[in-house]
Parts: structure tokens; sequence; C-alpha cells
């Protein structure tokens, strides 16, 4: 047994040396956070493809998850390489402690393991690091060592912060959210509207905009198969009502009534309350046959999901989190090169028009976007629009489009 741990050891330290060695020849980016990298959320993708942009410029990506949170044993360890890009899980393990107690224990050794880290990786390179999808308790704690060892603090905002919403402390919470933003060196937004609420707080030459990003050689060389009638998919989150699955639920069953060959794949996973709900609402609209749950799939699944399916659809209602945010599911929509039928908020006119790249409908209007759904099944231009709004991908949320922007905002 001690031959076996003194064996892991030396691999260990082969590994981080291989490691640091790369780190003293290039930029740095650490990027922290609640990652669960490498995996098939909003998050971890676009992470990803943050890394790859920035190694196309020659700067050097790492990658720390500094919560464990799968809950099953993957096939990685908690110190390996994705596609060239090294990533670490600061708690030991990718596995989430099932104890309260000990799982708390393990958030703190998180993160004094990844002080420690950060401090042999700076003696190598000066380091700037992103911190993304963490809570205030992380970023306190983080702020504190990062600012002694002077390194670079740059944060992923993406989204409207949750307190836009409510009349009460309205201006407490936006006094606090001043005060957090103030810890940063720079920002990174999602869309114009969060630029323009964060440009409130801090200068607009330390906010960086990047847009939705996809990586386009995922959708080549994938096996299409025939099948019988229309199939129009959804893949996300069905958690909450982020995405309207009721509302497109609801618009199903009015297309039902006009067109009887239609299947709709809902593919993701759920709380289960949630999941338990959307399938009662199937059931009692008699739905069975035409909506079908496939469940959450992993990255290599879904390019072959939306190549393999007619149209694609996201029936976002309209609320402060849709103005604001930007669906990152809509790149690998329209890289698929299927029409899109999608509900107009946030950045989506910006980019998309009604019947040339996209079917777009209003937001929370369930008759509209049935309507929207019986026209694209049956026009004729309906692949012309897919590939249009594969142009609109290629042009503007190609992660290789954004590498230098990255590389040189991280520099400067």
């Amino acid at each position: 047994m001690e031959a076996v741990d003194q064996l892991f050891l030396i691999i260990f330290i082969l590994v981080i040396a291989n490691i640091l060695n790369d780190f003293a020849k290039k930029d740095t980016l650490v990027i922290i956070g609640r990652l669960a990298y490498p995996g098939n959320t909003a998050v971890s993708n676009r992470v990803h493809l943050y890394c790859k942009a920035l190694k196309n410029e020659g700067g050097f990506p790492f990658i720390i998850n500094l919560h464990s949170t799968f809950t099953k044993k993957p096939k990685f360890g908690y110190l390996a390489r994705n596609e060239g890009i090294p990533f670490y899980y600061a708690q030991k393990t990718p596995v989430r402690e099932k104890r309260f107690l000990l799982r708390n224990i393990n958030k703190s050794k998180g993160i004094f393991n990844t002080i420690f880290l950060l401090r042999k990786l700076k003696k190598k390179h000066p380091l700037k690091v992103l911190l993304f999808n963490t809570n205030l308790w992380d970023e306190l704690l983080l702020f504190i060592f990062l600012k002694m060892m002077k390194i670079t603090i740059v944060r992923e905002c993406n989204e409207i912060p949750s307190f836009v919403d409510e009349k009460r402390f309205r201006s407490y919470h936006h006094f606090l959210l001043k005060l957090k933003v103030k810890m940063y060196n720079n920002i990174i937004v999602i869309s114009d509207q969060l630029n323009y609420f964060y440009s409130s707080i801090l200068p607009k030459d330390r906010i960086i905009q990047i847009p939705i990003l996809v990586d386009l050689d995922r959708f080549k060389n994938v096996e299409l198969k025939e099948h019988p009638g229309k199939i129009i998919t959804y893949v996300g989150y069905m958690g909450g009502n982020k995405d309207g699955l009721e509302n497109l639920i609801d618009a199903m069953a009015l297309v039902k009534k006009k067109n009887e060959k239609v299947t709709l794949q809902l593919v993701g996973s759920a709380p289960e309350k949630d999941m338990i709900r959307l399938k009662n609402k199937v059931k009692t609209l008699g739905l069975n046959d035409t909506i079908i749950f496939l469940g959450k799939k992993n990255a290599e699944e879904v390019p072959s999901i939306l190549l393999n399916s007619d149209f694609l659809v996201l029936a976002r209602p309209n609320s402060s989190q849709a103005k604001a945010g930007f669906p990152t599911k809509l790149g690998e929509y329209l890289a698929s090169g299927k029409p899109v039928i999608i509900t107009i908020t946030g950045e989506i006119p910006k980019y998309l028009t009604d019947k040339e790249s996209a079917y777009l409908s209003k937001p929370d209007d369930i008759v509209d976007f049935a309507d929207k759904l019986v026209y694209a099944l049956s026009d004729e231009n309906a692949e012309k629009i897919g590939r249009e709004g594969y142009k609109i991908a290629r042009n503007n949320f190609n992660y290789q489009l954004y590498g230098k922007k990255l590389f040189d905002f991280l520099q400067n």
C-alpha cells in the first residue's frame, strides 16, 4: 500500500511540475469558481471556450474548481487535463461530501488549497484570476489573499443581481453590490443591459463585453438519421421557469391540434418537484405521445440531438434575468444550422431577425409562440432560415473571435 501511495505522490508531483513549467513559459489566467468542470453546464462550457480562446492566442489558462459538485465519481481525478487545459479540484476530490459537517470543512480546505496553489504558481509567472460563479463568502476570503499577493481580480458578471426585482431592501442590496464590485479590477459582462447596469458602478474601460460563445467544430462530422414526422427540441436546465417550459408545453398543446405528426423532445434535468410538475402538465394535456423527456445528456451527445432535430425552441418569459441575460444554448442552437423559434428577450433582437435568421415570438404569449411553430413547420424557407442563423453564430459567437480581445484585455 505504501508503494502505491508513493507512486501516486510521484505522479502528482510530475503533473504539477509539468503544469508549473507551462506557466513559466506563458501568460497565465487562473479561473476559479463553482464550475463543475469539465461538464455540460452553461458555466462549464463558457469557461472551456474562454480557455480555448486564450490558448489560441498564446495564453495559458488553468481552472480551479472550488467546490466538489459531482454526486458520483467521474472518470477523471482531482488534477487532470481536458483538451490540454489543466484543471484542479481544490477539495482534492470531484465528489461532493454528503455529510453536512465534513462538507463545510472541505469547503474551507478548498479555499486554503487554492491559495496554496496560487502562491506556487505565482512564483513562476504573474497571475490574473477570473472569478466565475462564486458566492460572496468565497470572494471575501479570496479577495484578502489575492490582494496580499498583488494578483489582479477579474469577475464574470453574466446575470442581473436578484435584488433588482425586489422592492424591499433594494437600496441596501445595491450598496452591498457596489462594495462587492469594487473588489474587482475588471469585470466581464455578456449583454448590453449588464454593461449599462455595471457602468454606473465601474468605469467603462474596466468592463469588457463578450457575448455567448460556441465551438462550431462540435457540429462537424455528426451522423444524421432519418425520422418520421417533425422533431422539435429544447435543450437546457428545466428547473424553475427560467426558460418558460410550461409555456412551451401549453403551446405544443395548440400545435398538436393542427399538426399531429410532430414531437417535442425535452433534454435536460430539473429538481424532482419541478420535473414532476412538468410531467403532470404533459399528462393533463394528453401529450404523453407528443412530448418526450430525454433526461440529461453529456456534452458529446448534444450536437447529434440538435442536428437530428427539425426545429429548436426556447420560450423564455419576460423577466429581469431574460432582459439582461443571454441564453448560452442559443449559440449551440444556431451553430447546428437548424431553424430556431425563440421569444424576443434581451440581446436576441440585436442579432436575429424574424423570418430571416429565426422565428421570433412575443414573450409570455402562448398563442403567438404556437402560431410561430405552426408557421415554421410548413415554411418552405425553414432550411434557409437555419442557414442564416448559422451565419449569425459564425460571425458573432464563434469563440475564436474573442481570444485576442480577452487576451489583450487581461494583459492591459
